[in-house]
């Protein structure tokens, strides 16, 4: 019984956080998205209304698309390239230790810093990527990127190439708890670096990749900074993405019972995402 007690002290403060800034605020968002309600006074119980809304404003339906676009990215492009360059740091070629610490620092940096360093590279007139295009004969191929609508949100997603960093680390801590026996029994028989990687590495570091993958889906349900601060969300809704969509609502709009509406669709989709990544795992490791 004492024990019993010690654990129930130990988890106490986190229960507390968790019911204070998770639980109440999703029960909160719940109730408020069957409401009409613009910030102020009292909500109007409007029950399933908003989300008939919401799914008939072409708006939404263009966030919605795109964040899953970020998804898809984030699992099948980022993840990776992050396990690439973890595979590679790990060997330990020359200058690894620095290899690393560059490709991490990005995530010391303001996303708003990036953000607005990405812009000018992208910028129409004054753009790195122009310049360079057009200083190597290639002036054809320049365009207004960010006002684009067929390259706009691959722009405000090309920033997140650089923060492979995190994940980097994230694999390169699973592949150091390894067993080098492993790698010396498949030396022995034959097998090569890459078959050592695709046979024994990413096998066991499932886990991470699993880990990663929530992480990357996290960071794509609610990407904002890039999207806010290079293109706004444009041209025409382009670049568009849910965190930015209820941004809008909520404080451009004032629709805050349908951004709740929003937050609740964008909570769905990262708990079955969430589901789906777990299912894989457990199938994984049978």
């Amino acid at each position: 019984m004492a024990r019993r007690h010690q654990i129930v002290l130990y988890l106490l403060p986190a229960l507390v956080l968790v019911t204070l800034f998770l639980a109440i605020p999703v029960v909160v968002t719940l109730g408020l998205s069957t409401t009409s309600w613009d910030g102020i006074g009292t909500p109007t119980w409007v029950a399933l209304q908003n989300f008939v809304t919401l799914f008939n404003d072409p708006a939404f339906i263009t966030a919605l698309r795109n964040t899953l676009v970020w998804v898809l990215v984030g699992v099948f492009i980022h993840t990776p390239l992050c396990i690439i360059v973890a595979l590679i740091v790990a060997r330990r070629p020359r200058g690894w230790k620095v290899f690393r610490t560059v490709l991490f620092l990005p995530n010391i940096v303001s996303a708003t810093s990036l953000a607005l360093l990405w812009y000018f590279v992208f910028n129409v007139s004054l753009g790195l990527l122009n310049s360079g295009l057009t200083a190597v004969g290639l002036k054809s191929w320049t365009k207004n990127w960010l006002f684009d609508p067929s390259t706009a949100l691959g722009a405000t997603m090309t920033p997140w190439v650089v923060y492979i960093g995190f994940g980097m680390v994230l694999f390169l801590t699973q592949i150091g708890t390894i067993p080098k026996e492993y790698y010396e029994a498949a030396s022995l028989d034959g097998a090569t670096s890459l078959r050592q990687d695709i046979s024994i590495t990413i096998p066991l570091i499932r886990r991470a990749i699993a880990l990663q993958i929530l992480f990357v889906v996290g960071y794509a349900l609610r990407s904002f900074e890039y999207p806010f601060i290079m293109t706004n969300g444009g041209p025409n809704n382009a670049s568009m993405t849910l965190s930015l969509y209820i941004y809008q609502k909520m404080i451009t709009a004032n629709e805050d019972g349908l951004a709740m509406a929003a937050g609740v669709v964008t909570l769905v989709i990262g708990a079955a995402i969430t589901a789906v990544v777990f299912w894989g795992l457990r199938r994984a490791e049978r």
